[in-house]
């Protein structure tokens, strides 16, 4: 087959280039040595060089980043080429030591068996690429995945409890919800499970011992999305569970224990994990004692399979510095008396892989070669490209008119040497914002979407092509007519590496309380007390589900499970430790009497002060203009949605003849100050004046540089006034304010000094308000009544606190995570100083810098002792909050310049900073931390385009408590952002109120929670709008029927305890349809009783619209108790009493009873009686 044909492609692979020298080369003598290239150039000469002859290769990389960053500039070169795939796929390394005792992150390990599985069954051939190191790893043999693999397909006859021994012996881990690679999850006839051949978990349904149905589904929402025709299951880990494996391993191991010497205990503690056939920590570092003979990736590959090798000479000293690296941790290991393979046992030899590398054809690539290779070496074929790594500031510095007039310049000049040139841009509306600009500008533009498509059609074209991609740098290869230039290369923004977007986070797992048996909860009746469990209780003939609830002196109460919304998880401050209350007591009622009092104060104020605001007269700016366009093209990262909503939501304020209030909320790193940037920009570039208030002026120093880049190519002046600047450097910037010279202003609250005079501010930009001072807010309250005014903040706003504001403060929510930040691998670990310093030098050798916190003042510096002890070459410092403020702020400036290597800190790290390269965060004691806060630290590294890693340090993994480990395997599973995200984010959101109301009215919400206070303060200010409350009294239901979710139904507590939380919540049909499909697909038809509790459910949401709160149903008929007569069509009530008085009697306390028909199900006679009899019913 003729590829290059069947795709048209023969002038964009032009033959008889050098490139069909080097095919020769391969092809007749068996080696090649391509010289002269490197980068983006030499991405583009394989992927050239593959196409002319595919088949499957193997491209050898000096290390992992290196593979990483080819693997996109191939991607880029080939996508679309081959039926409709890339054939491009990247082997990762495991970035940690077999001898570091931290298992490799689940994902790394399912991505390295499904290119593994590829590469035994692919029909198309692939590119691999992969490390020095990855390539020398002993691997499972090919008969492990082939042996193991289970082919699904709906209709076929399989025994669930087959499918569930399959999963077992693959390594899967069962689990109550499956989130992550490696989880399976059984309910009665549904099987879910998430392995590595696709990129979502898979829903096996069964009917007796058939396959009725295959589903993907989502793993944040855990709903089935597009149906399958079939699913391969693969096992997840590279490790045969089968009984004769794990006797074989523990027959090897006793052996290399008597051969060696080694402890009997820690054998013995070994053999008995073994044993029980299941994973555990440290388990993929025995590998090889599992099978008859370890493989490694040569033995995947295919006999006519080629090699193309980058830096030979840098792959060997990789490969032998590893191999000396390794050696010294299996001596320490032993040391330690661990037991633990030897390095040839765990790896390829330098000397095995040259020889494995020399057996195939074999290109070697280096970026230097001079024609003066060694005898014997392969013969060289050099080839060069152009490329252009300084493009961006000739385009800054020189000619007249903006960076796009100076760029199409630019593009004249290549187009004149008969180059056709294509812009590369990150995101599709980075291509349509382009588009629409150049097009105004009356250019000729193109857009494509593959790079084959890029090739001039013909002489005098000078169409400007743009093409959305990642590709890491531009190239004009020498004697072809094209030419690639990336963004970042015309308007200088950062280069970001995009990954797969994460999910939404879905309702459910963004209200999941986790709830479990110890914590406190706070009853809207009777107090604070204590949930010790789900229990079913057998109430006359029929079982229910109850929360059993303790409260002081012993008092227990059984809270029916569908009546959960009268109880919420207690969240007050992290040091809060409340009483428990007593049944019955006047405590607890003297304290909703002050909550009430207080959320009554706040409810006016917030009520006055927008009907101050609706009749005030601001300025108002004109629309944004292709100025504005340009500058927007700058921002180097896609928008996302709700970015952009709040980007055109401050536009639209801004020109709004009324002043701006506007509060934009959403995590480190979402998105804020872009959106406080272009607000900054327009009001600038109408000649009024910006003030950019920040709490720290560490801060202000960031967000200066930030500024400044953005707006480098602005006639706009930037100044900033903080501690950091000399007495006449503020003289300056205090001049230049008055006189109007200096348009935008960034500081601390230093710019709220009664010295400080604007000639004409217009728009006034705060950081984080509530950690000003009351004398600044003052300043503020004034101040918003004069100028625009946008406030940013990071903490979290609960969705109860934003349905309050709504129409009263104008609020936009940035709930959308980056989908361009690497995910952060996360490890958990036994803290030993040899692994933290490991850690340490790991990130030191890359030339980063770590957070290491350490959450106990009393001996912190200590801990920076033995940083330094151990490893030598590190820059220490030390920031707490006891250090006296200038101290901390010259710390915290350090590091920022990277004067430090590491910052050894409390949970101080200021919440804003922004240091793309601390890329390491280690947590000591991490089990002492709330799952928030983790997320919280952990958030403060990730924040470029490189890999970031999180270390959680415990005393050891036997002794963390159940919440505990639950809480850092929560971290584990998701190291992007995902549900474990949502558990967090749930938990900020809700000390997040705290921030916004302030110390007074914390401390009130303490006493009663944050939820409830959220509740009251909800129904205070719908009151004071002259609005109904926003719910009515939680009716009460007694059916007399089994009416629960059985546990052979929904067998995991926790999921049980959250489906109880969510149909409590139900307050409209809607919502009810939605959470029965979603048992449905989960769990299968429900039984009877789930069937009745539904029903139930049902039921309340017509008695809450009818304001009853009270229903019984047994064999003498239904009692209904009504406290109003508003939801009731009295009409058609007292005609059926007049009509039927056997069957229906209203009574004057405001009960009506139904006589049920024997013959027809009482739970549909109830409901039909009330949708008759309510307003608006039928």
């Amino acid at each position: 087959m003729n590829l290059n044909q069947e795709i048209g492609l023969s002038g964009y692979w032009p033959a008889g280039d050098r490139l069909d020298e080097a095919r020769r080369l391969l092809q007749e003598q068996g080696a090649a040595l391509l010289g002269g290239l490197e980068g983006a150039g030499r991405a583009f000469a394989l992927a050239r060089l593959w196409r002319s002859a595919p088949r499957t290769t193997l491209v050898v990389c000096p290390t992992l980043a290196v593979a990483e960053t080819l693997t996109r500039d191939l991607e880029f070169f080939l996508a679309g080429q081959s039926n409709g795939d890339s054939p491009v796929r990247l082997f990762p390394a495991y970035e940690v030591s077999p001898y570091q005792e931290l298992d490799p992150p689940p994902e790394v390990t399912a991505r390295r068996l499904s290119v593994l599985w590829e590469l035994i069954a692919a029909d198309e051939p692939l590119l691999v690429v992969t490390s020095a190191v990855a390539a020398s790893s002993r691997l499972c043999p090919p008969e492990h995945l082939l042996d193991n693999y289970l082919e699904l397909c709906k209709g076929q006859r399989l025994e669930r409890d087959a499918l569930v021994a399959a999963l077992a012996q693959g390594g899967y881990t069962p689990v109550g919800l499956v989130e992550q690679v490696g989880d399976f999850a059984v309910r009665g006839s549904v099987v879910d499970f998430f392995g590595p051949l696709l990129d979502d978990p898979v829903r096996v349904e069964f009917f007796g011992d058939e396959i009725e149905s295959l589903r993907r589904f989502d793993p944040s929402d855990q709903r089935s999305q597009l149906p399958l025709r079939e699913a391969g299951l693969i096992p997840c880990l590279p490790v045969d569970l089968s009984p004769e494996a794990a006797k074989r391993a523990v027959e090897r191991l006793r052996k290399l224990a008597r051969e060696e010497g080694l402890s009997t205990r820690r054998l013995a503690e070994l053999v008995e994990k073994i044993e029980l056939r299941a994973p555990f920590s440290g388990l993929e570092s025995l590998l090889p004692v599992f099978f008859k003979n370890a493989g490694d990736l040569f033995t995947y590959l295919p006999e006519d399979a080629w090699f193309y090798i980058l830096e030979p000479a840098e792959v060997d000293n990789r490969l032998k510095g590893e191999a000396e690296d390794m050696e010294r941790q299996f001596a320490e290991a032993r040391e330690d008396g661990r037991v633990v393979l030897s390095p040839p046992m765990l790896r390829r030899t330098p000397g095995q892989m040259a020889q494995r590398l020399g057996e195939r054809p074999h290109l070697l690539c280096r970026a230097l070669a001079m024609g003066l290779e060694e005898p014997g070496e392969a013969a060289l074929v050099r080839l060069k490209a152009e490329t252009f790594p300084g493009l961006h500031q000739d385009l800054k510095r020189g000619g007249e008119g903006s960076v796009i007039t100076r760029f199409l310049g630019w593009v004249g000049a290549q187009q004149e040497l008969g180059r056709s040139v294509t812009l590369v841009c990150r995101s599709r509306s980075q291509v349509e914002r382009l588009a629409e600009l150049l097009t105004e500008r009356e250019v000729a533009v193109k857009v494509v979407g593959v790079v084959s498509e890029t090739w001039p059609a013909g002489p005098g074209d000078t169409a400007l092509f743009l093409m959305e991609g990642v590709l890491t740098a531009g190239l004009a290869p020498a004697e072809l007519p094209v030419c690639f230039i990336t963004e970042d290369e015309v308007f200088g923004a950062p280069r970001v590496v995009r990954h797969k977007a994460p999910p939404r986070l879905s309702e459910m797992m963004a209200a999941l309380d986790d709830m479990e048996p110890g914590d406190l909860v706070v009853h809207m009746d009777h107090g604070v007390g204590r949930y010790e469990g789900l229990t079913t209780v057998a109430v006359g003939a029929a079982e229910s589900d109850f929360l059993h609830l303790t409260f002081a002196g012993g008092d227990k109460l059984y809270l029916p499970a569908d009546r959960m919304g009268l109880i919420s998880k207690y969240r007050g401050p992290e040091d809060a430790k409340p009483k428990l209350d007593r049944l019955g007591g006047r405590a607890w009622l003297r304290v909703k009497g002050r909550a009430k009092k207080a959320v009554e104060a706040i409810a006016h104020d917030l009520v006055e002060l927008y009907a101050a605001r609706s009749v005030a007269k601001g300025t108002s700016f004109t629309q944004p203009d292709s100025g504005f366009r340009e500058f927007e093209a700058g921002f180097p990262w896609e928008e996302t949605p709700d970015q952009a909503r709040a980007i055109q939501d401050v536009l639209a304020d801004l020109s709004a003849p009324k002043p701006m209030d506007r509060l934009v909320c959403g995590d480190v790193g979402f998105g804020k100050t872009e959106v406080a940037l272009r607000a900054a920009y327009l009001v600038a570039m109408q000649g009024r004046q910006v003030a950019f208030l920040v709490p720290t002026t560490v801060l202000a120093e960031q967000h200066y540089q930030t500024f400044v880049e953005r707006l480098v190519d602005q006639p706009l002046e930037v100044a900033s006034l903080s501690r950091f600047k000399t007495p006449s450097q503020q003289r300056e910037v205090l001049a230049g304010l008055k006189a109007g010279t200096v348009d935008i202003v960034i500081g601390t609250h230093r710019l709220l000094s009664k010295d400080v005079e604007f000639n004409d501010l217009g728009l006034m930009v705060v950081d984080e308000e509530q950690r000003f001072g009351v004398k600044d807010k003052e300043r503020l309250k004034k101040m918003r009544r004069l100028v625009d005014v946008l406030t940013l903040t990071a903490t979290p706003i609960p969705r109860t606190l934003q349905m309050s504001l709504s129409g009263l403060r104008d609020l936009s929510v940035i709930n959308t995570p980056p989908a361009d930040r690497q995910s952060i691998k996360t490890y958990v670990a036994a803290f030993t100083p040899k692994a933290m310093a490991q850690a340490v030098e790991r990130e030191m050798a890359r030339e980063g810098q770590v957070f290491l916190v350490h959450n106990r003042v009393q001996d912190i510096a200590k801990m920076a002792t033995m940083v330094q002890r151990l490893v030598p070459g590190a820059r220490v410092g030390i920031a707490h909050g006891q250090l006296p403020e200038k101290e901390l702020e010259r710390v915290m400036m350090s590091f920022v310049r990277r004067e430090l290597d590491v910052l050894v800190c409390t949970t101080i790290i200021e919440s804003g900073l922004d240091i793309p390269s601390a890329n390491t965060i280690i947590i000591n004691n991490a089990d002492k931390f709330g799952l928030s806060q983790i997320y919280q630290l952990r958030g403060r590294v990730g924040r470029s385009g490189r890999r970031a890693y999180a270390y959680l340090f415990v005393r050891s993994e036997q002794s963390l408590s159940r919440q505990a480990a639950k809480r850092l395997k929560a971290l584990m599973d998701f190291t992007q952002l995902g549900a474990g995200f949502a558990i967090a984010m749930h938990d900020l959101q809700i000390r997040g109120a705290g921030n916004m109301l302030g110390e007074a009215q914390s401390g009130v919400a303490a006493e009663v929670g944050y939820e409830l206070y959220l509740r009251m303060l909800e129904e205070a200010i719908a009151r004071l709008k002259g609005e109904a409350p926003p719910e009515g009294p939680e009716p009460e239901l007694k059916l007399g029927l089994p009416a629960h979710l059985p546990e052979s139904y929904v067998p995991d507590p926790e999921v049980r305890l959250s489906l109880y939380r969510r149909l409590s919540g139900v307050r409209k049909p809607e919502q009810l349809e939605q959470v029965v499909s979603e048992m449905n697909d989960r769990f299968g038809p429900p039984p009877a009783a789930a069937g009745n509790l539904l029903a139930g459910v049902e039921l309340k949401v017509l008695l809450r619209h009818m304001h009853s709160d009270r229903l019984d149903l047994s064999s003498d008929g239904l009692m209904a108790y009504f406290t109003q007569t508003e939801g009731l069509n009295l009409d058609r009530l007292l005609a059926m009493a007049q009509e039927q008085p056997n069957k229906v009697r209203v009574f004057p306390d405001g009960r009506v009873k139904l006589t049920l028909a024997t013959d027809r199900p009482p739970l549909e006679q109830a409901k039909q009686f009330l949708q008759y009899i309510s307003r608006g019913g039928n």
